[in-house]
Formats: C-alpha cells, structure tokens, sequence
C-alpha cells in the first residue's frame, strides 16, 4: 500500500472534523480509494467519508486493507502537515502500524500503531427528506455560530421560499434566512423543521473547508444529512434530531 497526497488539506480538514465526534475507527483502503464509516460513541451522529483514488497524486494497493485506527491521533499527526508538505501513507513496524511520512525541505516519518477496533457494520439508514438546500458551507458555518449565541441547540426549517436557521434561549433568538433564489440549489416537497445539536454541528461544519458547497437533506424530526463534496472526497454526516418543543 502506498497513496500520496500532494495537497494535505482535504485529508486534514476532513479528520479534523471526524476525529472531534469519533475517537476510532476502521479504515478500510482498498482499489477503488479509502473509505470510513462509523458511529459516535452516544449514536447520534453517523460519519461517511470516502476518498477516491483518483484524488491521490499516488496510489497503489495488492489487497484491501481493513487498519484500526485512533483518530485523535491522526488527527495531531495531520495538524502537522504544512499546507505545501505531501503526505504518504505506507506500512509501518511489522505491519501493524500506519507511517505517515510528511515531506518537504525535511522528511518527517511518524508511525501510528493501529489499534483493534470492533467490527461493526454500519448501513446508511434510507430516509425520506422533504427537502434539500445547497449553500456555501461559509453561510451554514457562520450561521450556526450565531446560533451558539443564545442557544445550545438550533432549528433548521425550509419552506417553498427560503431555508432559515435559528435558536432560541434566555440571552436572545437569532434567526437567519437563506432566500431560495441566494441558495446553489433549492427544492422542497413540503415545509419541514428539525432541532439539533449545535454541539455536533460546530465539528461537522469543519469539513467545510474541503467542499464548495454543503448539501442539506431535511425533513420533520428526523436526522438531518449533511454532504460536503469535492472532486473526488465525499464526507456526509448524519445527525440525530432532538424531539422538543420549542
């Protein structure tokens, strides 16, 4: 197994945003890219991130590979990568390790022991969303910390006109509105809302910095799926609602 990554962004932006909700994880590298696919520890959120061959300047692989992995861990060793260093990622130790070399004007090798993770497989549930919204990941980013302002949870609602994100809480309430016509892409069977988070939220919007744009599939009190997408990389979240009242 050998892949290079000439630019080191969308890796790190992507474990960065993960490794916050899910402390390990199985990588599994096989011929078609890598892929990761878990469960936080409370089963509110569920992560699915997939990068595809083609997104690597190198790579090569004989056989799948399923490594164990502690992603807080990773995640330091990626907060090491200058944003012009190219990161390899090959075999270490007797095969029991990932080396994640870091190269530039020096060459740094880092070994990270993999580590026994349970083997459980997790199926993306079907659901059936009354609407999708395609924005700037910036403006849902922005947004959400205006929300924190005044609440620990947050309210996503569309209707046939604009997509609004707002909160309510005992400093204050914060609204905003996304008009239909400012949206990237916008459709809605029927109005809906959900409440979330802003706890899980604030992670997930992390992965904005690998995508142009965030894909919003909603509908009433169910999860909410979040898909930040780029050439190559798929990163999707879902996130439970909470079932209160406003």
């Amino acid at each position: 197994m050998k892949a290079v990554l000439a630019d080191p962004r969308i890796l790190k932006s992507s474990i960065d945003a993960i490794s916050n909700m899910i402390d390990e994880a199985s990588i599994v590298v096989s011929q078609e890219g890598i892929a990761l696919r878990a469960m936080d520890p409370a089963h509110v959120a569920l992560v699915d991130f997939k990068m595809e061959k083609e997104a690597f300047e190198e790579y090569t692989i004989e056989e799948t590979l399923t490594l164990g992995i502690d992603l807080d861990r990773l995640n330091t060793i990626l907060k090491r990568a200058g944003s012009s260093d190219r990161i390899t990622l090959t075999p270490g130790g007797a095969g029991d390790a990932l080396r994640i070399t870091l190269s530039n004007s020096a060459t740094r090798n880092f070994e990270l022991p993999l580590i026994d993770v349970g083997e459980e497989e997790l199926r993306v549930p079907e659901l059936e969303f009354s609407a999708r919204v395609e924005i700037d990941p910036k403006v849902l980013s922005e947004s959400i910390k205006d929300a924190e302002i005044v609440s620990d949870h947050v309210t996503l609602r569309v209707d046939g006109e604009a997509f609004y994100i707002s909160a309510r809480g005992d400093l204050g309430n914060v609204e905003v509105r996304v008009e239909k016509d400012r949206t990237l892409s916008f459709s809605c069977e029927e109005p809906c809302r959900s409440m979330f988070s802003i706890e899980y939220l604030k992670d997930m919007v992390k992965a904005g910095d690998i995508a142009s744009t965030v894909r919003i599939n909603l509908g009433n009190d169910i999860p909410v799926k979040l898909d930040f997408l780029a050439p190559g990389v798929s990163l999707s979240f879902l996130l439970a609602p909470r079932i209160e009242s406003e």
